[in-house]
């Protein structure tokens, strides 16, 4: 953290601590419009031990299997199941030789251009600099209540204060990641028993260990706190502490699953691989499923609308988290779904936003603001209209979604012709076709993209047409204009609410 900034906080604490606390009403908080607290870090990083857990403990399920094997008390039943999350890493992603560690904390690995066959990285130079800061700050932004009316539309009379944490406008690439257990048919008292005594494997359950890896920041992203207030005649929510956040996520994903071979005897496990309970393994450097390219855009909630809520559910611990839903209210619902004039079914403005990606919206364009704020978006690879790129090759490993076998795994059979593609984007970027690589039945290889097939009706891909191969390329995948209009997460003991 910056020297001068540590100063002046503690400068600031010090002089609080010479005169009594006051509470501040919102009047007194509005009236520092725009000021906030900033938090310059630089060489930060966020590094659990690799065998410090956080665990997510099961309990004996309704219609439990009894037996083992393949006997009718082991089929159509449930078991016990635990989950665990190791090492919870935030760290650097620059890519310098020996400059990372493995999960078992003593391999180093170099994080290559990608950084993703290093789980853990150095500090980050400049995680959030002093010109570009994570903000935390109390004001009273402009907005729209639940009944439609128009919230803090005098500048010099606000009505609601809001506190709100704001990321930087632009980060680095760092890597986030952990590995984890998924254990089916556990026993385990948790609160009296160490992870050693774990029982899934012995009474003819499971392990699972696997590794996520994702090398990106979350610039942008925008988590606020204010009152929701629904005050009408019958209100569904009343008036209660609400909360949104604006995820922005962009980067490179992996998930896998293998462990390290002997680099000696391929295919054998070596001794950085672990079947034992919460032991740190090392993966395989390239193995498991990827996404490159992702850029993610998820809006949860809007000022002051539409918000995310706790509450609690019967009287057992459990709780809902729920995301309100848009008030049948035309003057709330045209401003959420940010409709240009008289297009009332959406579709004319839907393609002008597609039309006009990356363009900025005029800053005297409401509709295009409150299209950009309510609507999200999900971007696998780095296709786009109108681009002259072409599509991913059937091995490609830079683009898009993407499947890689381990180093000493043999080839698979990927299919060779994909299945049919419909776009409805009109005629000048049109992918009507399928996509058929031009293999043989059976061909080893030599295969070459065919991008000018005409429309046919098939709806699965040619499975006599295969491609044996490491690396297999699923193409880019795209959702624009995504709305969630209300959703609920209630957490649920074992058999029931």
């Amino acid at each position: 953290m910056k020297t001068t900034i540590t100063s002046a906080l503690l400068l600031a604490v010090g002089a609080i601590s010479q005169a009594a606390m006051q509470p501040m009403d919102e009047a007194e908080m509005s009236a520092a419009h725009g000021a906030g607290i900033a938090v310059a870090l630089d060489d930060f990083a966020y590094l659990m031990a690799p065998t410090s857990y956080l665990e997510q403990v099961g309990s004996t399920p309704a219609d439990a299997c009894t037996g083992s094997g393949t006997v009718a008390s082991n089929l159509d039943c449930w078991r016990r199941g635990d989950l665990r999350w190791y090492g919870l890493n935030l760290s650097s992603a620059v890519n310098v030789a020996g400059a990372g560690l493995h999960w078992d904390d003593t391999s180093a690995c170099n994080p290559g251009a990608t950084a993703m066959n290093c789980p853990r990285g150095g500090q980050i130079a400049n995680f959030s600099p002093f010109d570009n800061p994570y903000l935390m700050r109390a004001w009273s932004p402009k907005g729209m209540d639940y009944q439609g009316n128009l919230v803090n539309n005098d500048p010099g009379n606000p009505d609601k204060t809001i506190y709100e944490y704001l990321a930087p406008t632009s980060q680095p690439d760092y890597l986030m990641s952990f590995w984890g257990e998924i254990e089916a048919g556990a026993t385990r008292d948790p609160s009296t028993q160490a992870l050693a005594a774990g029982t899934g494997v012995a009474n003819d359950g499971g392990l699972l260990k696997s590794q996520t890896i994702i090398r990106g920041n979350a610039a942008g992203s925008v988590f606020r706190m204010f009152r929701f207030t629904d005050s009408g005649t019958s209100p569904l929510y009343g008036e209660t502490f609400a909360m949104l956040y604006h995820s922005y996520l962009q980067g490179d994903f992996r998930f896998s699953v293998a462990q390290h071979d002997n680099d000696n005897n391929p295919g054998t496990p070596s001794s950085f691989a672990s079947d034992t309970i919460g032991q740190a393994p090392r993966f395989g450097n390239n193995e498991g499923l990827h996404f490159r390219n992702v850029d993610a855009f998820l809006p949860l909630g809007q000022l002051y609308y539409q918000a995310l809520v706790l509450n609690a559910v019967g009287n057992s611990g459990n709780f809902s988290l729920e995301l309100t839903r848009i008030p049948n209210n035309p003057t709330v619902y045209n401003r959420y779904y940010g409709l240009n004039d008289g297009d009332v079914l959406g579709y004319e403005t839907a393609r002008l936003a597609l039309a006009n990606l990356g363009q900025p919206c005029a800053a005297d364009d409401q509709n295009c603001l409150n299209y950009r704020s309510s609507h999200g978006h999900i971007r696998y690879g780095d296709w786009h209209p109108g681009a002259a790129t072409g599509r991913n090759s059937i091995n490609n490993t830079n683009d898009g979604i993407f499947f890689r076998a381990c180093i000493d795994c043999a080839p698979f059979n990927a299919y060779a012709a994909r299945s049919l593609v419909i776009d409805k984007r009109g005629p000048t970027n049109s992918r009507q076709r399928t996509q058929n690589y031009q293999c043989n039945t059976g061909n080893a290889g030599g295969c070459t993209v065919d991008g000018s097939g005409p429309v046919i009706t098939q709806s699965i891909g040619d499975y006599t047409r295969t491609f044996p191969t490491k690396n297999v390329n699923l193409g880019d995948a795209r959702m624009e204009g995504l709305l969630i209009n209300r959703f609920e997460l209630i957490s649920c003991q074992s058999g029931g609410c």
